[in-house]
């Protein structure tokens, strides 16, 4: 948990030894806060677990923040994208344009061009049409273009709260439209098959059902060299390894899934293979914490309720957005970690919507106008992922703690924000 990762002290919060408190009180609130050092604790874990021959890649979905992506390329992870801004940010954190793989299911043909000529390294392609035109553009410059594979497997991924794959899916080319696909681009001369990729959902929380989806992809790999004459020299088992961000939420068990991809690997392994895991979450979630000041507390029909000056549209993952259940986020009172009196009390934002809620009858210690809460494990799918132009409250800051010291990565919007780009 993130509590954990970012540490305490005298029953506070703390952020690498800096408390909540005190970055509150310097970068006012709402805020995002990072930890340097429990981002490249994360990526050393991994690499750990699953040895050397496996590289991660840092999905820069889950946080496009370019001070965090930068920490994470200096730990020792790769990239993937999923979009021109993507590569942007990853190009301004320092990675090479040829290292990068370009996700997606909807790239248009205008993005294609663009990260062609950019140097993309590889294109993980997501359909028939897709590598069509991939060939055709590639053609069009005289240029030859990487490519592998996303497989839609037929068996879904147990385990994972958010599937992406199965029977049918706009996710990846369906397996039995695989052998069309590597010969297409196994023959023409604009494109050069790398190898295969496989993502079947995120939040996972079985680890043997990761190694199984893997070793599927695995299996079919072998199969399909020998039968289509191909070489798949690199394979993306994927990820979407679980991380606590709601209460009741288990662990994932890494070192489970290490042993049996290290398993996996030595039956599949040979002379200039290459295998990867992709991660978002998983790396930065527990490197980050959302604070959110109380404004104002009542009571309605014998309930307490606290609104705080964060809501959905800054944390939109913690209150719940996209998934099914609705359960309350790792909450807590940062200046009263130890508070033994508790209260059950419902906690929102300041939005004009009943969506705006984190938490419904949350015991917490009691709480009063100022106080200062936290949403644990917020690292990932924060500030990106929530509709922050909602009702035109301005963005949150964002801050990185890094060798003790936090400084400013993300400014904190104004209300004239609002007028932005927009045009009488």
């Amino acid at each position: 948990m993130a509590l954990a990762e970012l540490g305490s002290h005298d029953a506070t919060l703390a952020v690498d030894g800096i408390a909540a408190s005190e970055l509150a009180a310097t970068f006012g609130t709402p805020l995002y806060v990072f930890s340097a050092a429990a981002l490249a604790r994360r990526v050393a874990r991994v690499r750990a677990a699953f040895g050397s021959r496996c590289e991660v890649l840092w999905s820069i979905k889950a946080n496009p923040n370019l001070a965090v992506t930068t920490t994470l390329r200096a730990a020792g992870a790769g990239a993937e994208i999923a979009s021109l801004g993507e590569l942007e940010v990853a190009l301004a954190a320092g990675y090479r344009a040829r290292e990068l793989r370009f996700a997606g299911p909807g790239k248009t043909d205008a993005e294609l061009t663009r990260a062609l000529a950019a140097g993309v390294g590889t294109f993980h392609v997501e359909s028939l049409d897709e590598l069509q035109c991939i060939a055709e553009l590639a053609s069009a410059r005289g240029e030859v273009a990487d490519v592998a594979l996303r497989v839609n497997l037929p068996d879904q991924l147990a385990g994972a709260r958010m599937r992406m794959g199965g029977q049918r899916s706009r996710f990846g080319i369906d397996a039995e439209q695989v052998p069309a696909a590597a010969r297409l681009a196994r023959d023409h001369a604009a494109l050069r098959l790398r190898g295969l990729h496989v993502y079947g959902g995120t939040q996972c929380f079985d680890a043997d059902a990761f190694v199984g989806h893997a070793r599927a992809l695995c299996d079919n790999a072998a199969t399909w060299e020998r039968d289509l004459d191909v070489r798949f020299d690199e394979l993306d088992l994927g990820g979407g390894f679980g991380v606590p961000v709601y209460a009741g939420d288990p662990l994932f068990d890494l070192d489970r899934a290490a042993r049996g991809l290290q398993a996996l690997m030595a039956e599949h392994d040979r002379d200039g293979r290459r295998w990867f895991v992709e991660l978002g979450r998983y790396l930065a979630a527990p490197a980050g914490v959302f604070l959110a000041r109380v404004v104002r507390t009542h009571r309605s029909g014998g309930h307490r309720y606290a609104v705080l000056d964060g809501g959905m549209h800054h944390a939109a993952a913690a209150a719940g957005l996209g998934t099914i259940l609705r359960r309350p986020p790792l909450l807590v009172a940062a200046e009263h970690l130890d508070a033994v009196e508790r209260e059950p009390i419902t906690v929102g934002g300041p939005l004009c919507t009943p969506a705006d809620q984190f938490a419904d009858d949350l015991p917490l210690p009691p709480v009063a106008n100022g106080d200062l809460l936290a949403i644990l494990n917020a690292g990932a799918y924060g500030l990106t992922f929530s509709p922050h132009s909602f009702l035109s409250h301005p963005r949150p800051a964002e801050v990185l703690v890094e060798h003790g010291t936090p400084r400013l990565v993300r400014r904190r919007g104004e209300p004239g924000d609002a007028l932005r780009d927009q045009l009488r």
